[in-house]
């Protein structure tokens, strides 16, 4: 993709390669260091020697406009405030780009005739980010608490936000990327999407309430905005990085929402209990994010927003026409799609600790519907067949005897699914009950236990 972007240069003879070409190449920087480029939807970052350097791209999306170089100073500009207190370590700094004979220079800020602009900074270990020690399996608890203890001093410091419309601004905020989310989508991928949105627009409303007392409590605050487990450096001082720049309005959020994005993003890396975690000890630091409820509501949001930026990457690649591109949009597309699974989950966690009991005679689909709901919801199942072999320490093709199968035996079953559904709604836990439940003194046995 990098070809295909050339700077509007005030010169009559532009050189032959662009901007982002001439960074791509060592000779560009002092010292000639190998060069390392990353690319997102709306930037390159150059990674050269001991420093990095972003620029942005000149875009125009729903979401953002960089499509003139004016606009990208002052984002470069915005970014560079904006991340000195979360990580003034990377040294952020502006500089400008000029056109020096048939190339390209880095110079001040100042300098006339910018045909670009650079934000370069000291460059992190990107093997110390908490996603980094995630797929290493090398996080560790303290971490993990420090990271918390950050956010929730910085959540306390950060200027207060408080919104006119509460409610309407979650839902606007929700609805918004929907839209987003939809023009990028297939017929599959709306299906999906649009049935995250009717559990938005039930939650919004069931938790009006508690959405007004939070942003009367003054619990909206200028946060983060994006904030993921790449964005946070465990180096031997902590740096949260990447700080939401370019639309204040984004990072003029619910705590809860702040938190809920790394949440979200440590459960699709495969560390549930670092999430877990990782509230539990931003609570025990004085932050306040919600119950859990709330904070799945908003990690399902932030999944959904995730999904959208990696099906708008799918679409800029899939336009360029070469097989490692192509692969690349395939991926992308791929990811989108698990984040999808990981917004449907959250969802129904949202809904609180419920039971779901599914009842039918033998060979009714019951189970088979059970199992589905939860590959979908990520809700255990608890079964009657199941636990009455495990008592006997049967495999669970194996017929139990009949002294299992007497009503006193049966209700006794019963009974212990419904003590174990209320241990899970006890520990804010849903669960899936597959029994047939045929008869009223089983019926009776099971809500005895719940």
């Amino acid at each position: 993709m990098i070809a295909g972007y050339v700077s509007t240069l005030m010169s009559t003879s532009p050189p032959p390669i662009s901007v982002a070409e001439a960074m791509a190449r060592s000779g560009f920087y002092p010292g000639h260091p190998p060069v390392t480029v990353r690319e997102t939807h709306t930037a390159w970052v150059f990674l050269a020697g001991e420093h990095a350097y972003k620029v942005k791209k000149p875009v125009r999306m729903a979401f953002l406009d960089f499509s003139t170089l004016e606009r990208r100073r002052r984002v470069c500009e915005d970014e560079l405030r904006v991340n000195r207190e979360l990580a003034p370590q990377l040294d952020m700094r502006l500089r400008a780009i000029v056109l020096r004979a048939d190339s390209y220079v880095l110079a001040d800020p100042d300098a006339e005739h910018a045909v670009e602009y650079a934000l370069q900074m000291r460059r992190f270990d990107e093997q110390r980010t908490m996603a980094a020690l995630v797929e290493r399996d090398e996080l560790g608890d303290e971490q993990i608490r420090a990271v918390a203890r950050r956010l929730a001093a910085f959540h306390e410091q950060a200027r207060p936000a408080g919104p006119r419309d509460p409610v309407g601004d979650v839902k606007r905020t929700w609805d918004h990327n929907m839209c987003e989310l939809l023009a990028l989508a297939d017929d599959e991928t709306a299906r999906r999407a649009l049935a995250a949105d009717r559990f938005a627009g039930t939650f919004v409303l069931a938790r009006r309430g508690t959405l007004r007392d939070r942003a009367q409590a003054g619990r909206i605050r200028d946060g983060h905005g994006d904030l993921r487990a790449e964005h946070v450096v465990l180096e031997e001082s902590l740096m949260i990085v990447d700080r939401l720049e370019f639309n204040a309005a984004l990072r003029e959020i619910d705590v809860a929402d702040d938190l809920a994005f790394l949440a979200m993003d440590l459960e699709r890396l495969g560390a549930g209990s670092a999430a877990r975690l990782l509230v539990a000890a931003y609570r025990d630091a004085g932050g306040d994010p919600g119950d859990d409820a709330l904070l799945a509501y908003y990690g399902a949001y932030r999944a959904l927003v995730r999904a959208k930026v990696d099906l708008l990457r799918a679409a800029q690649l899939a336009g360029v026409g070469n097989d490692a591109d192509a692969d690349a949009a395939r991926a992308a597309r791929t990811d989108a799609d698990a984040l999808l699974d990981l917004a449907e989950r959250l969802a129904w966690r949202a809904r609180g600790p419920l039971v779901l009991a599914i009842g039918g005679p033998p060979a009714s689909g019951k189970s088979t519907l059970a199992a589905e709901l939860a590959r979908r919801s990520g809700v255990p199942v608890l079964s009657s067949d199941v636990l009455r072999k495990q008592h006997r320490g049967l495999e669970l093709r194996a017929r139990a005897p009949d002294a299992d199968y007497t009503p006193s035996a049966r209700a006794a079953v019963y009974r212990e699914l419904g003590e174990c559904a209320r241990a899970s709604c006890a520990d804010g836990e849903s669960a899936i009950v597959d029994a047939t439940f045929g008869d009223r003194r089983l019926r009776a046995a099971f809500l005895a236990g719940l």
